[in-house]
C-alpha cells in the first residue's frame, strides 16, 4: 500500500464578490512517502488545491473570527481530503461545501485545538484496490 505525504502551504481567501459564502484556498503538495528524501522527490511532487466554501448562514451561526474560521474550515476540508486520498481519488482540485445540509448550527470543532494550516503535514495510506479500474 502507498502512503501519501501531504504538505499544506499558506491559505488565502478566494471568495468571489457577491457570493453568499466565503471560500478559502488551502494549497498543498502531495508525494509518495517512499520518495521523500530521494533525488526524484521534487520531480514527482504535485501541487493541488483544496477549496472550502462555507455558506453565510453557517458563518453567522458559528460566530467565528476570521483566523478561527480559517482553521475550522481547514479541519473540515482536511478530513474530507483524507478520505479522497485514502480511496485513491485525488485530483488537482478538491472542493468542500459547508452548508446547513452538511453541518449543524453548532461549530464542529474548537479552533483553539486546530493547528495552523501552513506547514501542516499529514500522511494518508491509500487503500488497496481490488480488481480492475
Amino acid at each position: 500500500m502507498k502512503t501519501k505525504r501531504i504538505t499544506f502551504r499558506l491559505p488565502k481567501e478566494v471568495t468571489n464578490p457577491g457570493d453568499d459564502s466565503r471560500s478559502f484556498l488551502y494549497p498543498f503538495s502531495c508525494v509518495d512517502l517512499d520518495l521523500v528524501g530521494t533525488p526524484e522527490e521534487a520531480r514527482v511532487t504535485r501541487d493541488h488545491r483544496l477549496i472550502v466554501t462555507a455558506a453565510n448562514n453557517r458563518l453567522s451561526a458559528w460566530g467565528l473570527s476570521s483566523p478561527n474560521l480559517v482553521k475550522v474550515l481547514f479541519e473540515i476540508g482536511r478530513r474530507d481530503l483524507g478520505g479522497v486520498v485514502k480511496h485513491g481519488a485525488l485530483k488537482g482540485e478538491h472542493r468542500v461545501l459547508v452548508s446547513t445540509a452538511t453541518h449543524s448550527v453548532v461549530c464542529p470543532f474548537d479552533p483553539d485545538r486546530i493547528k495552523s494550516p501552513e506547514g501542516l503535514v499529514m500522511e494518508v495510506e491509500e487503500q488497496r484496490q481490488i480488481g480492475f479500474k
